[in-house]
C-alpha cells in the first residue's frame, strides 16, 4: 500500500520505505490541496485560482495538465488491493472542467485518517471516554508529526494548518484527560508536556503537572511549575493566573506551612499602562493640532501683509 504523509515533511512510503520520487512543490501542493478537500468535486479554474493565482489563464492551465500528470504517473502504479479485489478507481479523478482526490480508492493519507480519528474522539454531553477513545487519541496525535506541509506558505495551507493544530491540541488535552481518569499519571504527565511544547500557556496541562507532583508528594515542584506558568503568563499576555491553579497553589503552600502571598492583579496594571499610552498619545495630537493652528494662523498674517503691500 502507498502512503500519503502530509504532517511535517511531505513523504510517499511503500512497505515501510520512503520513496523518493515526488520531489516537486507544486505536486504535494496539488496533492495536500485536493486531501483537504477530498471526494469534493473542484472546478479547475477554482484550483488554479487558489494555488497559482499569479499565473496568467493559460499558464495556470498549463501548469495544473502537467502537476496532475506528474501526480499521477507517480500514484497510479500504487493502485492497491482491497481484500481480494483490485481497486479500479483512480487517485485523482480528472476531466475537462473538474477534479477531485477519490478517498476511497485505496491509497492511505495521514491527514484524511487524522480527521477520520478526531471525528471518533468527539465526546457528547456526559458521555465518559473509554479505551477505545483513548486508543484513537494515541493514534490520532502519533500521526501529527509536525504541522501540515511545514513547506509550503501558501495561504489556503496556512489556514488549513491551524484548524488542524488546533484540533491536534484539543486532542492531546482529551488524551490527558482519559490518561489521568484510568490512573495512567505517567502517560497523562507525558502528554501535558507535549501540550506545553506547543501551547506553553495552557491552563489546563500545568493544572495536571502540578496535581502530578502534589500527589507524588513533591510540592516544591507544583510550586516552582505554578511560579513558570505565572511568569509565562506575566511576560507573554500580562495577565494573571487562572483561579483553579491559584487555588491550588494555594492550598500547596497551606499544607507546606509557608506564607500565602496575593497575585497582584495584573489585569489592572495592563489597563493602568493602557490608559497612560492612551493619554500620551492624545497629548501628542494635540500638541500636533496647536502647531497647526499655528502655522495657519502665520500664513494667513502672511497673506493679509502682501495684499496690504499690494
Amino acid at each position: 500500500m502507498l502512503k500519503i504523509r502530509l504532517f511535517g515533511r511531505c513523504t510517499l512510503e511503500s512497505d515501510g520505505a520512503v520513496i523518493q520520487n515526488l520531489n516537486c512543490a507544486r505536486a504535494w501542493e496539488l496533492i495536500g490541496y485536493l486531501a483537504c478537500h477530498r471526494d469534493r468535486y473542484l472546478a479547475r479554474e477554482y484550483v488554479i485560482e487558489t494555488l497559482w493565482r499569479d499565473t496568467q489563464e493559460e499558464q495556470g492551465k498549463r501548469i495544473l495538465r502537467q502537476t496532475l500528470w506528474q501526480v499521477q504517473s507517480v500514484l497510479g502504479p500504487f493502485q492497491t488491493v482491497t481484500g481480494n479485489i483490485m481497486a479500479d478507481k483512480p487517485v485523482i479523478e480528472a476531466d475537462g472542467e473538474w477534479i477531485r482526490l477519490n478517498s476511497s480508492s485505496g491509497i492511505w493519507i495521514d491527514l484524511a485518517r487524522f480527521e477520520d480519528l478526531e471525528k471518533l474522539t468527539r465526546l457528547a454531553p456526559g458521555e465518559s471516554p473509554t479505551s477505545v477513545h483513548a486508543n484513537n487519541l494515541k493514534e490520532a496525535v502519533t500521526l501529527y508529526r509536525g504541522q501540515l506541509m511545514e513547506d509550503c506558505a501558501a495561504n489556503w495551507c496556512i489556514r488549513h494548518r491551524e484548524l488542524l493544530h488546533k484540533q491536534y491540541l484539543r486532542m492531546l488535552l482529551r488524551l490527558m484527560d482519559c490518561q489521568r481518569e484510568s490512573g495512567d499519571f505517567d502517560g497523562a504527565m507525558a502528554t501535558a508536556l507535549t501540550v506545553l511544547f506547543e501551547e506553553p500557556a495552557s491552563d489546563k496541562a500545568h493544572w495536571m503537572i502540578m496535581r502530578f507532583y502534589h500527589h507524588a508528594g513533591d510540592r516544591t515542584s507544583a510550586l516552582r511549575q505554578f511560579d513558570h506558568y505565572k511568569t509565562i503568563l506575566r511576560e507573554e499576555f500580562n495577565v494573571p493566573p487562572a483561579k483553579v491553579l491559584s487555588d491550588l497553589n494555594k492550598r500547596i503552600r497551606e499544607e507546606m506551612g509557608l506564607e500565602i502571598t496575593g497575585e497582584s492583579d495584573s489585569k489592572d496594571i495592563k489597563k493602568s499602562e493602557f490608559e497612560e499610552r492612551i493619554i500620551a498619545t492624545l497629548e501628542s495630537i494635540r500638541g500636533e493640532i496647536t502647531r497647526n493652528r499655528e502655522d495657519i494662523q502665520q500664513l494667513k498674517e502672511s497673506i493679509s501683509s502682501d495684499k496690504e503691500k499690494n
